[in-house]
């Protein structure tokens, strides 16, 4: 069986941003059009989403249906769940509510089969659906998922942001996410991703980050095609080159509101 291959890992040099929306319904059918849509990965959320385990497998199958990387944030930092996504097939996992370096090597020794004296502690279990049901070469398919599988955490607190410095010298962390709404609520200004101090805080994050070559996620926020693309090349030009822009019940809504609009005059 052919192996994934993760397009959002180590994008540094990628010549061109990449980019995918947040799937929050538990449908195969939208990430069958996020594919077709074009965009390189999925973020499917399972901490604020309304999928299940059985439900994220069909929405993973429809991540490889369509040649795209399927990202699952997860609730939290328990182990057990993270090697539950990663064995039905995701190719990385979102980690939120993280504050300290400790839960990052948490994290990514999670994300990671024990080889060698790396600190993996992924169980291993060679019938998933992630090995292709055991037929697999093992050894081969342990390091092939150890080489692809992206640890990414979210930096949404300001715990988190005190402690970059510490969290982004995590060996095998492979990217951050930033939490902007979170971090605007927790800093005394809800809603208000653009507030100064907010984006002083992110843009502190982003530069600490790619100084240590660890990838940066930043989500858009804008309404419209044109503001998102004036968002985005602020973040390009600070050398960013992942994006989420947005999740599809926003993505829903809006082009519904469009369409209203327009039959009501």
């Amino acid at each position: 069986m052919r192996e994934r291959v993760n397009h959002v890992k180590g994008t540094r040099n990628a010549k061109k941003p990449l980019a995918g929306p947040v799937v929050q319904l538990a449908s195969p059918e939208v990430v069958e059009m996020v594919g077709a849509a074009g965009f390189d990965f999925v973020w499917i959320d399972c901490e604020h989403g309304s999928m299940y385990m059985d439900q994220l497998v069909h929405m993973l199958r429809a991540a490889d249906a369509v040649a795209l990387t399927p990202i699952v944030r997860v609730p939290d930092t328990t182990p057990s769940f993270i090697a539950r996504v990663l064995d039905a097939g995701a190719m990385g996992v979102i980690v939120p509510n993280i504050e300290r370096a400790d839960q990052v090597q948490a994290v990514v020794a999670a994300c990671r089969y024990q080889i060698g004296d790396n600190g993996g502690k992924r169980g291993s279990c060679p019938g998933t659906r992630a090995s292709w049901h055991q037929s697999n070469d093992w050894p081969n398919f342990a390091q092939h998922a150890n080489d692809s599988i992206s640890a990414w955490v979210l930096i949404e607190n300001t715990e988190a942001v005190n402690n970059i410095d510490d969290i982004l010298a995590v060996p095998g962390l492979d990217g951050i996410v930033l939490g902007p709404f979170d971090l605007a609520q927790v800093m005394g200004y809800p809603g208000q991703v653009h507030h100064p101090e907010v984006e002083a805080a992110m843009k502190g994050v982003v530069k600490k980050a790619l100084n240590r070559g660890v990838d940066v996620v930043a989500s858009l926020f804008s309404a419209t095609p044109d503001a998102m693309r004036q968002e985005r090349a602020q973040w390009s030009a600070m050398g960013v080159k992942l994006f989420s822009i947005g999740s599809d019940r926003r993505l829903i809504l809006n082009a519904m509101k469009e369409r209203a609009q327009a039959v009501a005059g």
